[in-house]
């Protein structure tokens, strides 16, 4: 039953690293955050990997679907 529990573990841990590394990647490319934001997020997701990276994902998310109102609001005017 718990034969593959290390196998497991290892998954888990590389897939949180990855999110890990993707949510640094997009922080630091984003040109609309100031060094001081960048450096905050960047010490939320190594600091608490899990927690960092769903805030960082909302966040993200949230920015992203603001920008696409604010541009359909603009057509229109």
């Amino acid at each position: 039953m718990f034969e593959n529990l290390a196998g497991a573990h290892l998954l888990v841990i590389l897939v949180v690293v990855a999110l890990d590394v993707l949510a640094l990647v997009q922080v630091w490319r984003d040109r609309r955050r100031s060094d001081v934001v960048k450096v905050v997020w960047t010490v939320l997701i190594l600091a608490l990997p899990m927690v960092g990276i769903v805030g960082w994902a909302v966040n993200w998310l949230l920015g992203r679907a603001a920008d696409r109102l604010q541009r359909s609001g603009d057509g229109g005017a």
